[in-house]
């Protein structure tokens, strides 16, 4: 990382939900010229190289720009198509991989959250809520019975959730504009 931090307008709600998910066949990057989230689905990616493959030039990105444009598809289908051939051709220059939710993370949040716990009983039952298999769902099975806790979790997983957003942009060289 260099010492020159880039400023960039970006949506952190929307950021932290990209940070956030895990789906295997989704993938979310961040587009570093306008500050936008940009998915991309493996069934988008297969049928970018489907396309690209009836071209005798297929190694530019304005190739893939009037091959997607002479298409019979919707525009919704181009402009996924557009999103997908962006990050094929522009992938660590215009665009960098927003990394996946982190489940290593997500159980540290949790045994954080139970050492705020005031309550010594529902810090015992979450304590061994989150023990093994299933841990993340028994440990949300407890709060469901602790409505004014559960929102405190929401709350405090939000804020470490956001944290490390903010960390990962920084350790990009990103300063969020807001």
């Amino acid at each position: 990382m260099s010492n020159d931090m880039r400023n960039l307008k970006i949506n952190l709600e929307e950021l932290a939900g990209a940070f956030d998910t895990d789906f295997a066949e989704m993938w979310h990057y961040l587009d570093l010229a306008t500050g936008e989230i940009i998915l991309v689905t493996d069934e988008t990616r297969q049928q970018l190289e489907e396309l690209l493959e009836a071209c005798a030039e297929r190694d530019t990105i304005e190739v893939a720009q009037v091959a997607i444009q002479n298409t019979d598809l919707s525009d919704w289908e181009k402009e996924a198509l557009y999103s997908a051939a962006l990050v094929e051709f522009e992938y660590n220059t215009r665009v960098i991989e927003i990394p996946r939710a982190d489940t290593h993370e997500g159980y540290k949040d949790m045994e954080a959250f139970i050492e705020t716990i005031i309550s010594k009983h529902l810090q015992e039952l979450l304590q061994v809520a989150i023990r093994g298999k299933g841990a993340f769902r028994r440990f949300k099975d407890v709060l469901e019975r602790y409505p004014q806790e559960r929102e405190q979790w929401f709350q405090f997983r939000e804020a470490r959730l956001k944290q490390r957003v903010l960390d990962w942009l920084k350790g990009e060289g990103i300063t969020p504009l807001i």
